[in-house]
């Protein structure tokens, strides 16, 4: 009887964890949404580096490079001991659409969409077996850019 009952409570621990993560990655997801939404720069004049070649917008540019969302997705889980690699974090419309229609100011407001991904996997046989090792854990949010 106390196997079964250690392979019940290790399987609530991963189920636990499974839950913790998927929590973590959407509120990074969100926080990240609400970044790639704001206005990057403020200034009087803002001017943004024409997509390509440029592989940012620039500092002046208002509207938020792909790879300062991805940076600001990693800031959010840094203390939840897991880390979402970079190839799994979409962002919709792509920088290139977003500086050729908003790279200066004025009233640009669309819907921007940040999707990531994560493969978890349980540390308890069983469990994993049951509901699919790995596990897939995907999330989005979307936010009404502010430029």
């Amino acid at each position: 009887m106390v196997p079964f009952l250690v392979i019940g409570m290790m399987g609530m621990l991963d189920l636990g964890r499974a839950f913790y993560y998927q929590i973590s990655l959407t509120n990074a997801v969100r926080e990240a949404a609400r970044y790639a939404a704001s206005p990057y720069y403020t200034g009087l004049s803002p001017a943004c580096n024409s997509i390509p070649p440029a592989a940012s917008p620039g500092p002046n540019c208002p509207v938020p490079g792909d790879g300062a969302i991805k940076t600001r997705l990693a800031q959010e889980l840094s203390g939840t001991g897991y880390v979402v690699d970079p190839n799994n974090i979409q962002i919709a419309p792509d920088q290139g659409t977003r500086v050729s229609n908003c790279g200066i100011s004025g009233s640009c407001q669309y819907a921007i969409t940040i999707t990531a991904t994560y493969q978890f996997n349980f540390i308890t046989p069983i469990i994993g077996d049951l509901i699919g090792n790995p596990l897939t854990l995907r999330t989005s949010a979307i936010f009404r850019t502010e430029y």
